[in-house]
């Protein structure tokens, strides 16, 4: 069969419903009409159940419902006026694929509200949609699989308030159950175990404190207050800034805030490129690999080196541009030197106006520079009594930490224990024998050779 044509049950599929379609001649229907091409459905058509009622309309291939059409609700107990017309509610428009709901469409209840809308795949909804309330409220917009909220969305109550934004698993949004306490209290007390970092560590307690409230505030049916999580890193090199901007995307990650908390370092390098136009492709590259966890730029302020920056302000647009349009699920934190991240953010005040978190970043007092060679010893399984620590802190007390320009902090002193070690070294190859606890000791010989090389002068 080719062309227009009509296909019909076999009598005993209909033999149920024979009486019901003697009383309704309405439903005096076929299986299926519509094209044919070498004797099987394909084209436009339109198919009935059994009972006579409308099942399907719209596109078929090869047999199946495939393309776009209406579904229609089997008929259990049909009212009057869908016995009246043959049709019962609109149960899904949109896309099949052998017949199966597949692509963008809308299912609606037997009472004929609106429902879902969306990505569909194999007859359930999985990708981006929109589940309903009843009044044709927005109940939830965003990430679905297999029907239920799975990914970044925003869930709303019945008058239209946002609740909640942020990460749902199978249904549920993301909770701050026990086993995720723990894991937050065991980043927290990474955090609090740096040295120094007063700044850093209270405004991260402030967020974590703020996000856990608003959790308490959606539990009980109260919208949650939506703020912006991109913040403002200020102060010298080595004070601790990429090492608590690692620390707060897996914080955030736990709390719902980020997918994954994954961590992204760039600079101007990694975001301009040599041409007009290729800088947005360049940004675009970079904030795709951050999505879902913290783009980390070092020394912002070098994406504007004047006002006539074509390639500068090219970047600084798409990062602005990224930021509205991954509000949700991308953390931009932004640092360099104090004076310098001022005047950049005065110069922007599209960037200006999208951070509001301000994090200075102290230089660490001597007494914290000794607390950090004694961590890199105990880290690295060194060692070192009385004499070489009295050696050490005279040392380093001598620092004028507030007067040197740009001084280089946590760094100063990997740098001074990398040398250590190696002046460590040439003096163990000398011996025939070396025990095990002479290659985990600092000796004051050691110390005096630092001193005499001038090491504690020529690591600023």
């Amino acid at each position: 069969m080719d062309g227009y044509g009509t296909l019909y049950y076999e009598e005993d599929v209909i033999a149920p419903f024979k009486e019901l379609r003697m009383q309704n001649l309405q439903l005096h229907q076929p299986q299926y009409e519509g094209d044919f091409v070498h004797g099987m459905k394909k084209g436009k058509g339109t198919q009935y159940y059994p009972s006579g009622f409308l099942q399907y309309k719209g596109d078929f291939m090869w047999n199946h419902m495939q393309g776009a059409g209406r579904l229609y609700y089997a008929p259990e107990k049909p009212t009057a006026e869908e016995l009246a017309t043959g049709i019962t509610k609109l149960q899904y428009e949109g896309y099949f694929f052998e017949d199966l709901k597949h692509g963008k469409g809308k299912v609606y209840s037997r009472q004929g509200v609106l429902e879902a809308e969306g990505q569909f795949k194999e007859d359930a909804m999985t990708g981006k949609g929109t589940l309903y309330y009843a009044n044709g409220q927005a109940k939830y917009i965003g990430e679905l699989v297999n029907g239920d909220k799975h990914g970044r969305g925003d869930f709303y109550n019945e008058e239209g308030k946002i609740i909640y934004s942020g990460e749902f698993i199978d249904g549920e949004r993301l909770r701050i159950r026990p086993e995720v306490e723990r894991e937050i209290e065991k980043l927290q007390a990474q955090l609090d175990g740096l040295v120094g970092l007063p700044n850093a560590k209270k405004e991260l307690h402030n967020l974590i404190n703020f996000i856990k409230i608003q959790s308490l505030r959606v539990d009980h049916g109260l919208t949650s207050f939506p703020i912006t999580y991109h913040l403002v890193f200020s102060g010298n090199p080595g004070t601790g800034k990429t090492t608590v901007a690692r620390i707060i995307g897996q914080i955030y990650k736990h709390l719902g805030v980020l997918s994954s908390g994954h961590f992204v370092e760039t600079d101007r390098a990694g975001l301009v490129a040599g041409y007009v136009g290729q800088t947005a492709l360049k940004v675009q590259e970079v904030v795709k690999k951050a999505t879902g966890g913290v783009l980390f730029i070092d020394e912002a302020y070098s994406l504007i080196n004047d006002k006539q920056d074509a390639f500068g302000k090219e970047a600084i647009d798409s990062l602005l541009k990224a930021m509205e349009d991954l509000r949700d699920d991308l953390v931009i934190i932004v640092a360099g030197y104090t004076e310098l991240m001022e005047q950049f953010l005065q110069s922007n005040p599209g960037f200006k106006s999208r951070f509001n978190h301000f994090v200075q970043f102290d230089n660490f007092s001597t007494d914290e520079l000794y607390d950090i060679f004694a961590m890199l010893c105990q880290q690295n399984d060194y060692r070192y009594g009385d004499p070489f620590a009295d050696h050490m802190r005279t040392q380093l007390h001598q620092i004028p930490v507030a007067t040197i320009t740009n001084f280089s902090n946590g760094r100063y002193i990997r740098n001074l224990f990398e040398k250590l070690v190696t002046i460590q070294s040439n003096r163990l190859i000398l011996q025939q024998h070396i025990t095990r606890q002479e290659l985990m000791e600092f000796t004051e010989i050691d110390m005096i050779q630092a001193i005499a090389e001038k090491l504690f002068d020529r690591t600023f």
